[in-house]
């Protein structure tokens, strides 16, 4: 629930502060899960604002379509909203049997907007709904080994029993997806802590399992006799709440929670020992990683057996494998760059140490593999890495640079031998320990993210998105921005971030004849970077798109997901926002009034703020504007409550630096609840600093 300050916020805001046409934010999918190869219905849950009008889905990735089926019951009709409220509605949905398994993201399109981001689980087995009236272990629902269970953690203190037969050394894995399906959802501001826990028929508890793959458990447990066991899902603190939609895998097919190694060479095989039931079948698996590097999963196989997959990194790089004992400096494996190196911390207290020739002034990316929230790596491995002379002496360390896994880059002060050391950050280790650790040159690059992850505007009418850059490593170049697969009718502005800037503005209209549609579209970064004594690397990179998530107390959260979307609409609330400047000159110290006149929708008369950065309860999460060059709050009239017609002032501090045709907008934003707002953007205005 929010808490008690964003509920009071709300209160106190007149009715008139929100907006009349919010974009449908899914809260969840029941089944969540849908097998490969085969065409079920599932129901898509809507929270706020409306499904009505659903004509179309999009998924990220290849291998799942899905229609919306025609609505049982007519929309209810409420006078306070615009649009026929329809909470829910119905997909088809047809997935390949090669569809990659695991978690897809999906939006649906209606006429009046695009929804925020669902989760669907792909998996292989048949999938059995909840029934009802399970709550108690006498009235616990058999389902067959294997399947996948979907239910619903409906309320606090709520337990779903399900009884299984099982025979005496049988080896049965449960795995429960549930929190993992909640990360990217928008407006669910307290997720679950599952727990699995196996009983036997006088309830007696024999195992459990919780927080496995994060917040999600995975059991592994060895039948002792014949007979029925009874199996409970529930929440590790007794909570509940009927968005908490999971997926109970129960199986006796062999199972890997992990495997190493972790690193495999594109296009390679290796030997591969699996964590989990799998490894209680022997050994002879093997790990095939695809032509393309990166994160992904694949699964083990071992003659005609196969596991679920399991992640691996595929890489170019050389590979290495730790020899034990490596504890000490002095008894470091040898590795030369650039490596890759597939490790496991066995045991509590275990160190790893490498070692390698270093030169003087090269800078040297050290970084971990293992554990990352938001990707498929679920080591148990809380890294923590230390590079060190090889007498002992500490020279750097680093916890936690990306999630759970730890990084850096070191720059060695002299020629000679510098030794990494890995451990856990608790001193915890096992088979559960695996991790891949990259040692290369640190080579100048970038990453970029595209914020918001979703565009909606109707025929005639602009948006906007932020592209916000990072360059490690030395780059320090300008990186041009494109977006490729938009809808036909939709345009986007053209930008390149200058070398002076990490942030970059997107307007992205539609023409006046433009006809609803939607389409997942790509974000790209491109760069030519430098090279030592030879012609520039072109280097491109896909923008991550940034989900927007409620927060509890009203906070704006992000979350990194994997589709950018844009859709046409039916006319928006706002319908063009009218600037009277479009090319700005500036001296240093100088300022500049601009005039906005907004032109609102068919019915509007709500309230209307503007803006240029992209700001929330006084965060900025996005500024398009030239470095020493600022919005004047005092001097703008920027709350235009029912009116039409305010104006922005912008400066050029005294020592503002040249710039040329910086592109930036004013987004007239029309708030749907205390925390949501949306944005509506006039033409760019190109923005110089000349002195």
């Amino acid at each position: 629930m929010r808490s008690a300050l964003a509920l009071l916020c709300v209160t106190l805001l007149p009715a008139a502060a929100f907006g009349q046409t919010s974009f449908p934010m899914l809260t969840y999918t029941s089944p969540v899960a849908v097998q490969r190869g085969t065409s079920t219905e599932v129901a898509v849950a809507c929270q706020t604002s409306s499904l009505h009008g659903a004509y179309k889905v999009l998924f990220e990735g290849a291998g799942l379509t899905a229609a919306p089926l025609p609505p049982k019951d007519p929309p209810k009709i409420d006078p306070k909203t615009p649009v026929p409220v329809v909470a829910s509605v119905t997909l088809k949905v047809d997935v390949a049997a090669d569809a990659r398994l695991g978690v897809h993201e999906f939006r649906i399109a209606t006429a009046h907007g695009i929804s925020s981001l669902g989760q669907l689980l792909v998996v292989d087995l048949s999938v059995v709904k909840k029934l009802p009236g399970i709550g108690v272990p006498e009235k616990a629902q058999a389902v067959p080994v294997p399947c996948v269970v979907c239910g619903r953690i409906e309320a606090a203190e709520s337990v779903d029993y399900y009884t299984i037969t099982a025979k005496a050394g049988q080896l049965l894995t449960f795995e429960v997806s549930c929190a993992r399906t909640q990360d990217k959802i928008h407006d669910l501001q307290k997720h679950a802590d599952p727990l699995v826990a196996v009983y036997d028929a006088t309830g007696k508890e024999l195992a459990a399992a919780d927080d496995g793959f994060f917040a999600d458990p995975v059991l592994t447990f060895a039948v002792p006799q014949d007979g029925a066991y009874r199996v409970a899902v529930r929440d590790a603190k007794y909570d509940g709440d009927p968005r908490w939609a999971y997926a109970l895998t129960v199986t006796d097919t062999p199972y890997a929670a992990q495997a190493f190694p972790i690193g495999v060479g594109l296009n390679q095989t290796a030997k591969a020992a699996p964590v989990g039931s799998a490894a209680k079948l022997g050994a002879g698996w093997t790990v095939t990683a695809p032509a393309v590097p990166g994160i992904t999963t694949v699964p083990l196989k071992s003659g005609d057996a196969s596991t679920n997959p399991v992640p691996v990194v595929a890489t170019a790089l050389p590979l290495f494998e730790e020899t034990e004992p490596n504890d000490t400096p002095k008894a470091a494996t040898r590795v030369t760059l650039p490596c890759g190196v597939n490790a496991r911390i066995g045991a509590k207290r275990d160190l790893d140490h490498f070692v390698f020739a270093a030169v003087k002034g090269k800078p040297v990316r050290i970084e971990v593999f293992a554990r990352r929230f938001g990707t498929e790596l679920r080591s148990q491995l809380d890294s923590a890495i230390d590079v060190m002379t090889p007498d002992g002496k500490v020279l750097a360390s680093n916890d936690d640079l990306n999630g759970k896994d730890a990084g850096l880059v070191f720059t060695p002060a002299a020629d000679g031998d510098v030794v990494v050391r890995v451990r856990d950050l608790n001193n915890k280790g096992g088979d559960a320990f695996p991790y891949y650790l990259e040692i290369d040159a640190a080579r100048p690059d970038f990453t970029i993210k595209c914020d918001p992850s979703k565009a909606m505007i109707g025929a005639g009418s602009r948006t906007a998105w932020y592209a916000q850059v990072t360059r490690t490593n030395g780059f320090a170049g300008p990186v041009k921005v494109e977006v490729k697969g938009l809808p036909a009718g939709v345009t986007v502005s053209p930008l390149t971030i200058p070398a002076n800037m990490t942030q970059g503005l997107l307007v992205v209209s539609a023409a006046a004849d433009a006809k609803p549609d939607a389409a997942v579209v790509t974000v790209v970064g491109t760069a030519a970077i430098p090279e030592p004594g030879g012609a520039p690397r072109a280097v491109s990179h896909e923008a991550v798109a940034v989900e927007e998530i409620y927060l509890p107390g009203g906070g704006r959260g992000r979350f990194d997901a994997g589709m950018q979307a844009v859709a046409v609409t039916t006319p928006s609330d706002i319908a063009a926002v009218k600037v009277s400047k479009t090319r700005i000159v500036l001296k240093p110290g100088e300022e500049v009034k601009i005039d906005v006149e907004v032109l609102r929708g068919p019915g509007y008369d709500k309230a209307v703020t503007l803006d240029v950065p992209l700001r929330h309860l006084g965060s900025v999460f996005g500024n398009p504007l030239p470095p020493g060059v600022t919005m004047l709050d005092g001097k703008s009239k920027t709350l235009l409550g029912t009116g039409s017609a305010g104006h922005v002032v912008l400066k050029a501090a005294p020592d503002a630096a040249e710039c040329d045709d910086v592109p930036v907008c004013v987004q007239a934003f029309v708030a749907i609840n205390f925390v949501v707002k949306i944005g509506y953007a006039s033409e760019v205005i190109w923005v110089s600093v000349k002195k």
